[in-house]
């Protein structure tokens, strides 16, 4: 048995190990922590698959069976991980639609059972004689269509959640890298496919697509142990060494000192009034760097620059508005006062920091 084989029914192995500890991690949402945990042993299943097709023993009647099974897989990921990150970001355990993440692998399923109905000793003359697909249904145009879902999951799961207010600004640094390397997952599957289709890659070159896989997939389960640590309002940057801000001199004392002193400057000379406000103002009041001044920003309020300016100009229109809620003033009058340079970006901001949009805002106070 090859280097290469050994290697990977080590990281098959490991895959194995990860689903047993996410299953038996006391620290987090239990329920995520097995949805983590389902993903990596499907993902170790697809190593153990490949690796036994490398090595010629998927032929043998005890591992027969295992042949293809990892076609329904590629639509599993997916939905685990959009599972995953909802329950993690809205606490949602389960909802009765999610049964409809099943139809893509039913379909394969239902596409490959002629041939996981063989019994072993037709199964393995099938597959020693090349004669696999005389069985088992699977257009050439299908795998583009998985591959496309398989994208599809990776954004739906970020542009659903990435604006929810539960979400701040190191919570969405964690989800940007977690769905992230779900999405290298799926690029490198794509490639893969997409060379060996096109003739530009030998398809007996597949273990490199995996290695990268592999890499992928141990930072998801990386990502998915830090989660609990975040959400409690750990830094990131503590954890995740490839952060930025990770060595910049600026000490925990200072940096607390400068957040207080953000806090007076804002409050004092109210410089969110100022439309075209942007980050370098903020350092050159604070006297700090551009990069110390986003970091103290992102670390003791748990916001970018713009939402944490925006949170100002929002408590700003708010007082505004009850203060002027039985006169002529417009909406829009209210957020150009504001520092908002336009209605859109003033009610987007309202909605995300209150629920609720102006208007709504001062129905509810009017009443």
């Amino acid at each position: 048995m090859s280097f290469v084989i050994l290697l990977f029914h080590f990281f098959a192995f490991l895959g194995v190990l990860l689903f047993v500890l996410f299953f038996l991690k006391q620290k987090g949402d239990s329920w995520a922590n097995r949805l983590l945990g389902l993903y990596t042993l499907l993902f170790s299943v697809e190593l153990l698959n490949n690796t036994l097709r490398w090595s010629g023993a998927i032929e043998q009647p005890i591992f027969v069976h295992i042949n293809l099974t990892h076609f329904p897989l590629w639509l599993l990921y997916g939905p685990l991980v959009y599972l995953y990150v909802r329950r993690v970001v809205t606490g949602v355990r389960f909802r009765i639609y999610d049964l409809l993440f099943l139809i893509p692998p039913l379909v394969i399923i239902y596409l490959l059972f002629p041939f996981y109905r063989l019994n072993t000793m037709h199964k393995v003359e099938v597959v020693k004689s090349g004669r696999t697909f005389e069985f088992a249904t699977f257009p050439p145009y299908a795998i583009w269509i998985v591959i496309f879902l398989m994208f599809g999951y990776a954004f739906l799961t970020y542009f659903s959640f990435h604006s929810d207010k539960k979400v701040g600004f190191r919570e969405n640094v964690w989800l940007r890298y977690f769905t992230g390397s779900y999405f290298g997952f799926c690029l490198a599957f794509a490639s893969y496919i997409f060379l060996v289709r096109f003739g530009l890659m030998d398809p007996s070159y597949d273990y490199f697509i995996d290695i990268l896989i592999v890499i992928f997939i141990a930072m998801l389960a990386f990502f998915g142990f830090v989660q609990p640590d975040v959400f409690a309002g750990r830094s990131i940057r503590e954890m995740v060494p490839f952060i930025k801000y990770r060595k910049t001199g600026l000490t925990s004392g200072l940096s607390l000192k400068m957040k207080e002193r953000l806090v007076r400057i804002m409050e004092d000379q109210e410089l969110f009034l100022n439309s075209e406000l942007r980050l370098n103002d903020l350092a050159d009041a604070l006297d700090l760097s551009r990069n110390h001044t986003s970091q103290v920003i992102n670390e003791h309020f748990n916001l970018s620059f713009f939402d944490f300016v925006n949170s100002y100009r929002i408590d700003y229109a708010k007082k505004l508005l009850l203060r002027r809620i039985n006169d002529r003033s417009t909406v829009a009058q209210i957020a150009f006062e504001a520092g908002f340079n336009n209605r859109a970006s003033f009610y987007k901001a309202f909605r995300k920091f209150t629920g609720i949009s102006p208007s709504d805002f001062i129905t509810r106070h009017r009443d």
